[in-house]
């Protein structure tokens, strides 16, 4: 836990190399602990084991999210369980933690093949069966009961995740304008998501989002980003969608732009997407607001 604690705060002052050594070294003493072995595992007590298994757990985390996120390689495989039951964890706690796990499983070896290597095998199956996971209503009810704090990671990195996915799916399939198509397979897809988000994001205290750190500022960076490149690339007139998805990528600039941590990220080009994003639509008023 110690070099985790290490690792998230070379991370957070964008050391990224000293960050990815202290996983590592954090990752190699789960392997000296023999985490990943059931015989071992059941010797010990249940307390115990859970502690563990939750130790790897968040290795695994903080692994596939350096691998999206700074295309780092990984290591470590998912356990086939959740952690034990312990009941000496908040049910509260124990369940947002679980959820967590859940969607960083969610990013399998398939998926880490295609984001970090050759796309040309991504076939509109795939992202048919992975837009069923990212959109399991199961999930939305069960989240929608944990605190707040906890949904905004949840969401915010369900949402991150779906963004992803549709990059996987532009690089291998010609994506569709017809709004009856797959969700995940829509060239406006981004659209849909910056408004899911925006209506997410105002519905909660703004410090329960921030307290999550550099890691969500960053995801909340990709998705934004992505959102100003299809605003910049979509070929269509300005009518009232067109103004809809513009405050929507309003709301979100000054929403990210608000935290103080989000200038570490070097948004100088998202700042730069707004500028040709306002040139490409001079006539709006709403333009000005995005410089």
């Amino acid at each position: 836990m110690r070099s985790i604690f290490t690792q998230m705060s070379f991370v957070g002052l964008r050391k990224l190399d000293l960050g990815f050594l202290y996983l590592r070294e954090a990752i190699s003493l789960l392997y000296m602990l023999h985490i990943h072995s059931d015989e071992i595992m059941e010797t010990l007590d249940l307390q115990e084991r859970s502690r563990r298994q939750r130790a790897y757990w968040e290795c695994f985390i903080h692994e596939r999210f350096t691998a999206l996120t700074y295309y780092r390689p990984t290591c470590l495989e998912p356990l086939r369980t959740l952690p034990d039951h312990d009941a000496s964890l908040p049910a509260v706690v124990e369940a947002g933690f679980n959820h967590v796990i859940a969607n960083f499983r969610l990013v399998d070896r398939q998926f880490l093949d295609f984001w970090l290597g050759d796309r040309s095998g991504v076939t509109a199956e795939w992202v048919e069966q992975k837009q069923q996971q990212l959109e399991d209503n199961g999930w939305h009810r069960e989240v929608s009961l944990l605190p707040l704090m906890l949904q905004a990671d949840l969401i915010i990195t369900r949402h991150w995740l779906r963004t992803l996915t549709w990059q996987i799916a532009l690089s291998n399939i010609l994506l569709s304008s017809s709004a009856n198509s797959l969700p995940l397979l829509s060239l406006s897809f981004p659209f849909r998501l910056s408004k899911q988000l925006r209506q997410f994001l105002i519905s909660i205290p703004r410090d329960l989002v921030g307290i999550h750190g550099s890691g969500i500022l960053q995801k909340l960076f990709e998705i934004a980003n992505t959102i100003t490149d299809v605003v910049l690339h979509f070929s269509h007139v300005p009518d009232s969608g067109t103004a809809q998805r513009i405050h929507d990528i309003l709301f979100l600039k000054y929403f990210v732009f608000s935290f103080v941590g989000f200038a570490n990220l070097g948004p100088a080009d998202l700042t730069q997407k707004f500028e040709m994003i306002r040139e490409k639509y001079p006539e709006m008023k709403e333009m000005e607001l995005l410089v």
